[in-house]
C-alpha cells in the first residue's frame, strides 16, 4: 500500500512539474497530443544534466508525419518569443530557435524546432538557468 502511494505521489509530482514548466505555452500541447502517438518518440527529463549543464526540464519529440500540425501549434509560441532565429527553405521554416519569456522563477525557456520536407522532424523544449549561448554550445558541440 505504501509503495502504491509513493508511486502515485511521484507520478503526480512529475505531471505537475511538466504542466507548471510549460504553463502558457503551445509546446505543452504538442507534447501532450503527440507524445504517445504512433510514429513519434518522446524523451522527458527533469532536474537533469546535459553536457554539463543543469536543466530543470528537457523534453524532446521526434515525429515522422505530423509536421504541419506541429508547426501550426508552435506558431503561438513563436509569436510570444523574445528572440527568433529561423532557417527558411523554399518559403517554409525548416528550423527554428525560439527564446521565450522566462518563468516566474526566472528560469530561461527555449523551443528548438526542425522539420524536413517529408514532414518529419523534432521539437525540443528546454528550461533552466542556461543562457542562449549555452543552448547553441549543446546543439553544436562536437562529440
Amino acid at each position: 500500500m505504501k509503495r502504491r502511494l509513493f508511486i502515485l505521489i511521484a507520478l503526480l509530482t512529475t505531471v505537475s512539474q511538466v504542466v507548471m514548466a510549460q504553463q502558457g505555452l503551445a509546446v505543452a500541447a504538442v507534447f501532450t497530443r503527440f507524445g504517445h502517438e504512433r510514429g513519434c518518440k518522446m524523451v522527458e527529463m527533469h532536474d537533469a544534466r546535459l553536457h554539463g549543464y543543469e536543466l530543470k526540464t528537457y523534453q524532446s519529440l521526434t515525429y515522422r508525419t505530423q509536421g504541419d500540425q506541429i508547426a501550426a501549434m508552435l506558431e503561438t509560441d513563436r509569436q510570444k518569443a523574445r528572440k527568433i532565429r529561423e532557417v527558411v527553405s523554399d518559403g517554409r521554416v525548416s528550423s527554428g530557435y525560439y527564446i521565450l519569456p522566462p518563468t516566474a522563477e526566472g528560469l530561461n525557456r527555449y523551443v528548438l524546432y526542425t522539420q524536413k520536407e517529408d514532414k518529419s522532424g523534432a521539437v525540443i523544449y528546454i528550461e533552466g538557468a542556461l543562457e542562449p549561448d549555452d543552448i547553441l554550445r549543446i546543439c553544436y558541440q562536437r562529440r
